[in-house]
């Protein structure tokens, strides 16, 4: 089971950052998922809220800030770590590396063609909202692999005929009729981790119970403890 560090992983440093996403892959994760924005000269940002005031401490929305301002942001909670740009995290070559595409559509282009400029579209997994979404990046490269970030369990058709090659199942959606219809359509089935109300935590004796359900990866904040779990897994 593939172990996705969810936001670079967050255990000892700030999330979406190249710190955490460098632990994260040291640790043993197979993928760092990062998120994308954009800046309001268009510059595509890491950045998964809408604002900066979780992280930052500025109330300030992503798409109100220019490159340059998003970039003089301090962490609250580290000031020597600062967000990336897309381009700074593609130049220093983390990877591998899954991209939550926050903003896609007419944008989604723009992101592919600067994956592409960096050599990273077999380094890259592109997680996408939409089907439309899985339709432009298979025209782009039909190789490039798309994880489904689907509104609900009852899209996984949808995206899967558009081209999707992961289906991503928020840990509440998943039951043992729906990992058999995926897997039954040559598709891997991702679980992001969301136990008693959280986002990228779990409990390991769900870990385990996905692994023998044959998860194909799971999404989670805390990969030195799961990939432990996993370790000591005994079928």
């Amino acid at each position: 089971m593939l172990l996705i560090a969810h936001r670079g992983g967050t255990e000892r440093y700030p999330e979406l950052t190249l710190a955490s996403s460098r632990l994260s892959l040291e640790l043993g994760a197979d993928y760092v998922e990062l998120d994308i924005r954009f800046t309001r000269d268009d510059v595509p940002v890491i950045s998964h809220d809408e604002d900066a005031l979780k992280l930052f401490g500025n109330p300030a929305k992503i798409q109100e800030l220019t490159a340059e301002q998003f970039s003089s942001l301090r962490y609250a909670d580290n000031h020597q770590l600062h967000p990336h740009t897309l381009v700074e995290v593609l130049s220093i070559g983390a990877a591998p590396v899954v991209f939550h595409i926050k903003e896609g559509g007419k944008r989604l282009p723009q992101i592919l063609e600067c994956i592409r400029a960096y050599g990273y579209e077999d380094k890259v997994i592109m997680g996408v909202m939409t089907s439309e979404d899985v339709r432009i990046a298979k025209k782009f490269n039909k190789n490039i692999e798309i994880l489904a970030l689907m509104p609900s369990k009852e899209h996984a058709a949808e995206f899967i005929e558009n081209g999707a090659d992961i289906i991503r199942l928020w840990e509440r959606w998943v039951d043992e009729e729906a990992v058999r219809l995926i897997h039954e359509a040559g598709r891997q089935v991702w679980v992001m981790a969301g136990y008693k109300g959280t986002t990228g935590y779990t409990s390991p004796e769900n870990i385990l119970a996905w692994k023998r359900l044959g998860i194909n990866g799971v999404l989670v904040n805390e990969v030195e403890k799961t990939k432990s779990v996993l370790l000591n897994f005994q079928a």
